[in-house]
């Protein structure tokens, strides 16, 4: 279950959560609206306020207990309020032998009243309506795209940090911490230094998914069909010579990368981790650049002003489907590349559709990708780059944390798709059933090529570089 399900929204079949969504935007927008230009002397109509919202609870069957354990978060504000009677000018009247401000006790009381009743509308709309409903009612306020677009992002990334943390947290545990207790109190900060670390590594590869796709840090504007610069159908697919290339830190990850693809061609690239691999597939795209050495794809140079292009023909499935999944819905995410690309209207209708189709997922097109398992996010995040109708297919372990079934699947659907092929991968028997022809790199060179059944059987070509068949696989 997903953190937002789990923690603010609580599925049900109440008429409170029946409603349309933009029905209870506005409600709430209005609710919120009439709390705060309330007088702070009207106690009565606070009063009144609380017993229409305890009677819509009543309605979705919320308990009262659900909204006071999530309203902790109003306790510095409440504090605020408690000491301002203490702390406030004007004149002051005793109270039980105290001495109170009249000025501040009214507004420690305004903030209190105001701030508490804010906050449980708020959490009444998020308990009885799902995170990606709440997008969608949004969408039909006609509220401005960019701003949907934000909400979307900071929404889906909340959910899949707040998700990393259980997992940190459940990792600890198991190793005897216990967060409740003060001494580990230095663990739980180190932990959530750790969560921003990883926070910032996922956004940087969210942003590399978003590029790799035709984003250029601008809303898609409205129209035109895309200019596509025509392949030569004599070149190559892809043509690699002397590619080099070092990292700002001064690391060097590849010393002359040298490569032919043919169209229509399925070539796995094999590796141990940290041979350069990763850094060669950014490259075929024009994400990283900078570095020595030519490549082409279909004739075209990837060079600074060729790159939508380019972007458009090299497709890059990245290995975490996460990391390409950000929008509401598979549909959205779908047409999130070709739209960047100049597709508009029915031409983009019809390049979804055919996507989703390729892979199966037709029927799931309106759901949301955290409501997706596994293996079914693995296969709209192909979607998402089939439907820019790249000229080269390329597949960041595709495979990975997949169970048998979903990565059979997987396999008949690839195998079902006429384009040019690499696919990188640490699964040699994945590579084996996939592409006739691997390569192998190593120390930021390419040590091997050649059809995969006989690299595979080099025992001792693969031991040198750190692969192996699983145990008990066999060639024959």
């Amino acid at each position: 279950m997903s953190a937002g399900h789990g923690f603010l929204h609580r599925p049900g079949d109440s008429p409170v959560h029946r409603l349309t969504p933009q029905t209870k935007i506005v409600a709430t927008v209005v609710a919120v609206l009439c709390v705060v230009a309330t007088p702070r002397e009207a106690f009565w109509a606070f009063g009144v306020y609380l017993l229409a919202l305890t009677a819509v609870w009543a309605v979705a069957r919320v308990p009262v207990r659900w909204f006071a354990a999530r309203s902790v978060i109003e306790a510095p504000f409440v504090l605020l309020a408690l000491l301002l009677p203490f702390t406030g000018a004007g004149d002051r009247v005793d109270v039980l032998g105290v001495s109170v401000s009249e000025e501040g006790a009214l507004a420690g009381w305004n903030i209190l009243a105001k701030g508490t009743l804010g906050l449980l509308t708020s959490l009444t709309l998020a308990a009885t309506t799902a995170p990606q409903d709440i997008l969608l009612g949004l969408q039909r306020l006609r509220m401005p795209s960019v701003m949907i677009t934000i909400a979307t992002l900071m929404l889906r990334y909340a959910e899949v940090i707040v998700g990393e943390a259980k997992r940190m947290r459940v990792a600890r545990i198991s190793r005897g911490d216990d967060p409740r207790f003060l001494w580990q109190l230095g663990a739980t900060a180190r932990g959530i230094g750790s969560l921003f670390i990883r926070s910032y590594e996922r956004g940087e590869r969210v942003h590399l998914a978003m590029v790799s796709r035709g984003w250029t840090g601008r809303m898609p504007d409205g129209g035109g069909s895309p200019e596509v610069v025509a392949p030569q159908r004599s070149a190559p697919a892809l043509v690699v010579e002397r590619l080099a290339y070092a990292y700002p830190d001064g690391h060097q990850a590849l010393f002359g990368i040298n490569l032919t693809v043919e169209r229509g061609e399925r070539v796995a690239v094999l590796g141990p981790n940290g041979a350069g691999k990763t850094t060669f597939v950014l490259h075929l795209n024009g994400v990283l650049g900078g570095g020595s050495g030519r490549v082409e794809v279909a004739g075209l140079p990837v060079a600074k002003e060729h790159l939508k292009e380019i972007r458009r023909r090299v497709g890059v499935v990245f290995q975490d489907p996460d990391d390409q999944l950000f929008l509401p819905t598979a549909r959205q995410d779908v047409a999130f590349g070709p739209a960047n690309f100049g597709l508009r209207g029915a031409e983009l209708d019809e390049r979804v559709d055919h996507a989703l189709r390729a892979v199966g997922m037709e029927e799931f097109g309106d759901r949301s990708p955290l409501h997706l398992s596994g293996g079914q996010r693995r296969r709209v995040a192909l979607a998402t780059v089939l439907a820019c109708d790249p000229e080269i297919l390329v597949l960041d372990e595709p495979s990975a944390n997949l169970e048998p079934v979903a990565r059979r699947e997987l396999a008949e659907v690839l195998l079902g798709l006429d384009r040019t092929m690499l696919m990188v991968t640490h699964d040699l028997p994945y590579a084996l059933q996939l592409c006739p022809r691997s390569v192998l790199i190593d120390g930021g060179v390419v040590v091997a090529d050649g059809p995969t059944r006989e690299l595979l059987a080099d025992t001792g070509l693969l031991a040198q570089h750190r692969l192996e068949l699983p145990f008990g696989f066999r060639l024959d």
